[in-house]
């Protein structure tokens, strides 16, 4: 990196504005998780109508993929992230003033909206300030300063829901969420050239017009090998996050006699764990091992590994044994932050924000599939036991939802088997006519 201590200021500018908004990004997205049994009371709703209400979310980044992507590539991720940080904000807030159903959905809708596009302006921002050979170590951080929302959306959103209840915690998080559009829309600038700075690593082609990054689409979803790394990050992700960021509590509360603040600090180990690994396989990928495939099978197989206890009735784990269990699944779920490098490394430079942009649309598809399909199960398996409202699930229950992220998660690691080896590189311009195969 270079030694001009400009460049490392702005460098710490692009990596944590963004980091701070992102951090709620991954807030709103596990919240309900918590709050879970106040809305099925407050909107008197079943198991599956909560999983669909937590399910717009995935499912607005999934109809946003490729349009996030362009707007990187054409409006310039410092823009897109202030648009997108203020709508963010203001779905949270209607989230917390909605008196109906559809209005709560509606604010939902709006959470996902602008959290949409969050991650992929900060990527390729990523992209042009560090260094090709830094990149998979940068946006592994990205997930674990996600995942510090994420233990936000724990214990200390249990305790502020205790205190303040759930309707005004989330319109004072919606208000401190939109402030933060200011911050980047003044202290972000999309490349180092824009402060006459020198460019850093790979410089790329801007993609242009949006006409001509439109033109760009068909090359990255068609590449064969864009598809494998996403496809096993889609089988980590979506199975973590509807585990941790919806039946969670619910599991820990119904199933092992939890309150709601026990069972959000248990649960919190899962972002703890992915906090500690993120960074670290992506470290272990860029400086040590040299490789993507190898370390994406082998966490994607541990995480795998980790849904057995939980699916299976015989290995019921004790209530001790929760939290290494937790750690653990975090952890191991690090390994698919290396599909933004495995996607990007094997598609053209030019076309960042579409590539990046597309991995959004089967993780969170899967994301917002699961969500709802674990509520279906649950009420499928529902004995008629309510409290207050809310609906009470036996162990039986949870373990036939639990065995299905099992088997999704063993899609995910035959996926990392069959990941391109980039060797930390980009290949995409070996798989041009009348160049090289990679290896």
């Amino acid at each position: 990196m270079s030694a001009d201590p400009r460049l490392v200021r702005w460098r710490w500018a692009v990596f944590v504005v963004p980091a701070s908004i992102y951090l709620f990004s991954h807030f709103h997205r596990v919240a309900p998780a918590v709050v879970a049994a106040d809305l099925m009371r407050a909107f008197s709703i079943s198991g599956s109508s909560l999983g669909t209400l937590a399910a717009i979310y995935p499912y607005t980044f999934v109809a946003m993929a490729l349009v996030a992507g362009s707007l990187v590539d054409t409006l310039g991720p410092r823009w897109t992230l202030t648009v997108g940080c203020l709508t963010m904000g203001g779905g949270s807030v209607l989230f917390g003033v909605a008196s109906l159903f559809p209005i709560a959905f509606a604010g939902r809708f709006l959470v996902g909206l602008g959290a949409s596009v969050i991650l992929i302006a900060w990527l390729a921002l990523l992209a042009e300030w560090f260094r090709p050979d830094e990149f998979g170590t940068a946006s592994g951080s990205t997930q674990g300063v996600g995942n510090v929302g994420a233990l936000m959306a724990s214990t200390p959103l249990a305790l502020a829901v205790e205190a303040l209840g759930w309707r005004q915690t989330f319109v004072l998080i919606g208000v401190l969420t939109a402030l933060f559009a200011t911050l980047a829309a003044c202290l972000i600038r999309d490349r180092p050239e824009a402060l006459g700075l020198p460019a850093v690593g790979l410089r790329r082609a801007r993609a242009g017009t949006l006409a001509e990054v439109l033109r760009g689409i068909p090359s990255v979803i068609g590449n064969a090998r864009t598809w494998p790394p996403v496809l096993a990050a889609a089988g980590v992700y979506a199975t973590q996050v509807a585990f941790f960021g919806l039946w969670g509590v619910p599991y820990l509360t119904q199933v092992y006699g939890f309150d709601r603040v026990s069972a959000a600090n248990t649960l919190a180990l899962v972002p703890v764990g992915l906090i500690v690994g993120a960074p670290l396989v992506g470290w272990l990928s860029d400086r040590w091992l040299g490789r993507r495939r190898l370390p994406f099978v082998v966490f994607a197989a541990a995480y795998a590994a980790c849904w057995l206890p939980l699916a299976l009735r015989g290995l019921r784990p004790a209530p001790e044994m929760l939290a290494p269990l937790f750690f653990l699944m975090g952890f191991a779920s690090a390994g698919f932050v290396l599909v933004w490098a495995c996607v990007r490394e094997v598609n053209d430079p030019a076309r960042v924000g579409i590539a990046m942009g597309f991995c959004n649309i089967p993780i969170f598809l899967a994301f917002a599939t699961l969500q709802w399909r674990l509520g279906a199960v649950l009420d499928a398996r529902w004995q008629g036991l309510a409290v207050d409202g809310a609906r009470l699930y036996g162990p039986a229950a949870y373990e036939a939802a639990f065995a299905l992220c099992l088997a999704i998660a063993l899609i995910g690691v035959v996926s990392a088997l069959l990941v391109t080896e980039t060797r930390c590189r980009s290949v995409w311009a070996q798989a041009l006519p009348g160049s090289a195969r990679p290896r």
